[in-house]
């Protein structure tokens, strides 16, 4: 009796261009990389050092000098410090199977203060998976591939979730990061996962043999 296959983790991550997905039962979460809060720390050590300069040698500074370090410590300390926790705990990009709806963060200067798009399940259509690139560039076939999962309202509108970008030789490898990704957002909102450009261009490349199964509209 052939031995049964091991479960599937409770928690996956799939690397993303600048963005990490956490796939869990109940919630997909699409965050920044690490990578992004180096430049909004450094802003915060910035706005430390001018604030502690400030400190250390008020009296031997010049008046001009002191009122510069003031004001980039009082900009950069606050926005700074905003976008650093953002960029550790934030998201971009929050599905929940609990509140049954997908969410988009504002992202302003990093800080994702706010939200661009609320989407209840019932108001989306399908997902689909696309060759970005390759459409901007009218058809042409490129060194790299940027694969992106988009959600499609039933109103037409189009959210992007995140992308990644491959060499043309690794597109098996990338469109099987999307893939996933696009199949746990489909399943958790039951709405059908396309991708029939994808598809078919790369069985041209005969490259696609795994992707038979996606729908198509």
């Amino acid at each position: 009796m052939a031995a049964a296959p091991p479960p599937k983790p409770a928690r996956r991550i799939i690397y993303l261009n600048r963005r990490v997905a956490f796939i869990e039962p109940d919630r997909v979460n699409v965050r920044p990389a690490l990578a992004a809060a180096l430049f909004p720390l450094f802003g915060l050590l910035l706005g430390i050092a001018c604030f502690v300069s400030i400190l250390l040698w008020l009296d031997a500074l010049p008046f001009a000098v002191v009122v510069l370090l003031l004001l980039v410590s009082v900009i950069s300390m606050p926005l700074a410090g905003i976008g650093f926790v953002y960029a550790v705990g934030g998201a971009n990009v929050v599905f929940d199977r609990h509140k049954q709806s997908g969410l988009w963060q504002q992202g302003f200067l990093g800080m994702g203060v706010g939200t661009t798009e609320l989407v209840p399940f019932w108001k989306i259509d399908h997902i689909r998976i696309e060759d970005r690139l390759r459409e901007r560039r009218r058809g042409e076939l490129e060194d790299v591939a940027q694969l992106e999962v988009v959600l499609v309202k039933e109103s037409g509108k189009r959210l992007s979730v995140g992308d990644t970008v491959v060499p043309r030789a690794l597109l098996r490898e990338g469109l099987a990061d999307v893939r996933e990704l696009a199949q746990a957002i489909a399943t958790m909102t039951g709405k059908p996962l396309v991708a029939p450009e994808v598809v078919r261009r790369y069985r041209e490349d005969g490259d696609a043999a795994e992707e038979a199964d996606v729908d198509a509209p």
